[in-house]
């Protein structure tokens, strides 16, 4: 340890006069404990809810991103409503009752979940290239929770969408996506890295709240059957977490290091340790001491280059990197979304097949979790796509030959292929967090959420095509598994699991 040295923390609100109060208020005695080096030590009070809070912050975004799943009545009951709209007073289908229904346009030979679909991840799109960026500037708080509160209030002012006109509410949707996307981007990277170990981001990274958002979005939508209380309990619990966020979200402290902010960093350091109340520190230990040895983190290793886009392109190793991570994202979003967008074609109820998927990739999420103990991030991967591969390609004959009594393992097999892909979107998110220096994190999976928010916008695209053939969809899903699984053997990094510096700049 340093020696000790006659000097004041001068650090905003937090001193060495208030960590001092703290530590006599309950009667502690603080003395320095080891860095970080088990899972219990990383998961503290503050960073459990900020876990919890940031997952949860997806139902919201989930309930905007999947609306076009439910915006079209079954064939069967817009054959119903054709003869009497009577048929929406009783509903025996439970069938819900959106906003293209409300509009009056839902039941049309051109339908509208397409166009929605699209709306929304072209959105998304944007948002990930532009909140990504702004995030590596501005930092990672105000960025995500500005995204999470538009997404809210979008849903607010979908409440009045029968005094809308449909442009704007296909506005309101598109900007929706936007933020959606922002908010995918942002959440992730100021989670991971409060982190230090790379088996507790992993763990994180199982535990995305993106699949249960999925089951909670059907359950809303049961429940509800109606657009209207659909989008108020969306903007309720959407505006409430950005608030619980506000209240007890720090930013990121690595963000701060690496634009310079060392100051801000050692006051949020300190301040997250006395609410863990887990690491033991002497007032003048924080005196002497620099934001990552209090939080008990490896020393970050920055370098004084100015990262920018150019960075990317210019690094041939990140730029490898970069393009190898941004095709699995691809890849694994067209396939993702595009049995998303499959569901109201799938054979069963619509809300028990959301609901299902969300559990199934909840479930099989934890997978990295469990066999990273045993093998390396990338042989999951080989698994994860090939299991999804065979699946896709067991479809095939079942929709071409059109075999009827095999129609529960058309579902069977489109939900495994749904969240068997879910292992590895969880190894996309936790190498692009991890392969890339801090001064770029953001932007590098600012690309990579972008080439999953373009996968997002061409898988309805591609489902589109079902109305010509439903073999073709499955076709180029099975076709896409191929190549990812190809592209992951050969070019995607072997990574041994290392547990300290992969979160800071190179």
């Amino acid at each position: 340890m340093k020696e000790e040295e006659s000097i004041r923390l001068e650090v905003n609100s937090v001193s060495s006069e208030d960590v001092s109060k703290e530590s006599r208020r309950n009667g502690e005695v603080f003395t320095l404990s080891e860095p970080r080096k088990t899972m219990k030590d990383d998961f503290g009070v503050y960073e459990i809810r900020l876990l919890i809070l940031t997952q949860l912050g997806y139902i919201p975004v989930a309930a905007a991103m999947l609306i076009s799943t439910i915006s079209e009545p079954s064939e069967a009951w817009c054959n119903k409503t054709l003869e009497s709209e009577a048929f929406w007073v009783q509903n025996p289908m439970a069938e819900f009752y959106s906003l293209t229904v409300e509009h009056g346009k839902a039941c049309q030979k051109d339908s509208m979940t397409t166009y929605l679909s699209s709306l929304l991840m072209w959105g998304a799109l944007f948002g990930s290239f532009f909140f990504g960026y702004l995030s590596d500037k501005m930092g990672r708080k105000p960025v995500f929770l500005t995204c999470l509160l538009m997404v809210s209030l979008g849903h607010f002012v979908l409440i009045f969408a029968s005094k809308l006109y449909w442009c704007v509410i296909c506005g309101v949707l598109f900007f929706m996506g936007v933020f959606c996307g922002g908010y995918m981007v942002t959440n992730f990277v100021i989670l991971t890295e409060a982190f230090e170990l790379a088996k507790s981001r992993l763990l994180v990274v199982s535990f995305n709240g993106w699949s249960l958002s999925m089951a909670a979005t059907a359950i809303i939508a049961r429940t509800t059957q109606y657009w209207f209380g659909y989008h108020v309990i969306s903007a309720i619990i959407g505006i409430f977490l950005t608030i619980l966020l506000y209240l007890t979200c720090s930013e990121s402290c690595r963000w701060l290091s690496a634009n310079g902010r060392h100051s801000e960093a050692k006051r949020i350091a300190a301040e997250i340790t006395l609410k863990n109340r887990k690491r033991d520190i002497d007032q003048d230990d924080i005196i002497l001491m620099e934001w990552y040895e209090i939080l008990g983190f490896s020393v970050p290793t920055h370098t004084e280059e100015k990262k920018t886009w150019k960075t990317l392109y210019k690094n041939s190793k990140l730029r490898k990197l970069t393009g190898v991570m941004c095709y699995s994202f691809l890849a694994s979003s067209i396939v993702s979304f595009g049995y998303y967008f499959s569901l109201d074609g799938l054979p069963g109820n619509r809300y028990s097949n959301m609901a299902l998927m969300g559990v199934m990739k909840f479930v099989l999420g934890f997978v990295p979790f469990m066999l990273n103990r045993f093998v390396t991030k990338r042989i999951i991967a080989i698994l994860s796509v090939g299991a999804c591969f065979l699946a896709a390609v067991l479809i095939l004959p079942i929709q071409y030959f059109k075999i009827k009594w095999l129609h529960w393992a058309y579902t069977v097999f489109s939900l495994i292929v749904s969240a068997g892909i879910d292992p590895t979107w969880k190894i996309n998110h936790l190498y692009s967090a991890e392969l890339f220096p801090t001064s770029v994190r953001s932007m590098a999976r600012g690309i990579c959420n972008a080439g999953g928010r373009f996968g997002s916008v061409m898988a309805p695209l591609i489902v589109h095509f079902r109305n010509y053939d439903p073999v073709i969809p499955s076709v180029v899903f099975a076709f896409l598994l191929l190549i990812q699984l190809i592209v992951i053997v050969i070019f995607l990094p072997d990574d041994k699991d290392k547990d300290a510096n992969e979160m800071n700049d190179e």
